[in-house]
């Protein structure tokens, strides 16, 4: 039986981690990153034409294994280190993980701008650093390492919507379609991460390097490296996070 998250109302937790002030400037950075996603892809249309096509597609494959990285990297620290008291990163980044492993589908409950304004933010000033005059000019005799830069920022920023739909009892046809594909991530692959002792499959954007990074050990060691570099504790923040895994092993996505 599904658990009955709608008991408690994630609006009041997620009010104590960010101010009000937050919402418009997350509505804004939502939709300027999206402009700056169209105006990149004109550039690159401009600088590079049809004739890097085959560039552009190896850019945009390598970009978005590359994101699903950055997802996991992102992912693994913010469960592993620090705690929700953290300076700067605890209320703003690590709180909505750790909220996440206590209530799994309590992000359900938020709207497009409570779910994606962070990323967005971060996104958008990436962005707008390539769009910059010493960015373009060397992105101008580059179209491989453009369409990978422009894949990399996009497919990282989108990975919470991502990761919201792996949750999702019902997603769009559209997104259901790539799910059952393995083109974003589905919920069976996410089920991994959700299920004791929950140090697997980080990944978010697609979970395409879960089984590479888990196969060869890659975030114990890494695990491993910082705590005997910095002696702190990994895990040490907060309560261990719900077992979940069978309801997202549910193929609601997958089989719709």
């Amino acid at each position: 039986m599904r658990p009955d998250l709608h008991r408690k109302r994630p609006e009041a937790s997620l009010a104590r981690a960010r101010p009000r002030v937050a919402r418009p400037g997350f509505a804004l950075a939502i939709a300027a990153a999206l402009a700056l996603a169209v105006v990149h892809l004109a550039l690159w249309s401009a600088w590079h034409g049809a004739a890097a096509w085959p560039a552009a597609l190896a850019g945009v494959g390598l970009g978005l294994l590359a994101a699903d990285f950055v997802s996991g990297g992102v992912h693994w620290a913010c469960d592993t280190w620090g705690s929700e008291d953290t300076p700067w990163v605890g209320r703003a980044l690590i709180h909505s993980f750790r909220e996440h492993h206590r209530q799994p589908l309590a992000m359900l409950r938020g709207d497009w701008t409570e779910v994606n304004g962070e990323a967005a933010t971060a996104a958008g000033l990436a962005y707008l650093a390539l769009a910059l005059p010493p960015a373009q000019d060397a992105m101008g005799e580059r179209p491989l390492l453009y369409a990978f830069l422009v894949a990399l920022i996009g497919g990282a920023g989108y990975a919470n919507q991502i990761h919201r739909w792996a949750h999702h009892p019902r997603p769009p046809r559209a997104v259901r379609w790539l799910q059952r594909r393995g083109l974003v991530l589905p919920p069976r692959r996410h089920a991994r991460h959700h299920r004791a002792p929950h140090t697997r499959a980080y990944c978010i954007t697609g979970g395409w390097l879960d089984g590479v990074l888990d196969g060869f050990g890659f975030w114990r060691a890494l695990e491993d490296t910082v705590a005997r570099v910095t002696g702190a504790e990994p895990r040490a923040g907060g309560p261990r996070p719900a077992i979940v895994g069978r309801d997202l092993e549910r193929p609601h996505a997958e089989t719709r």
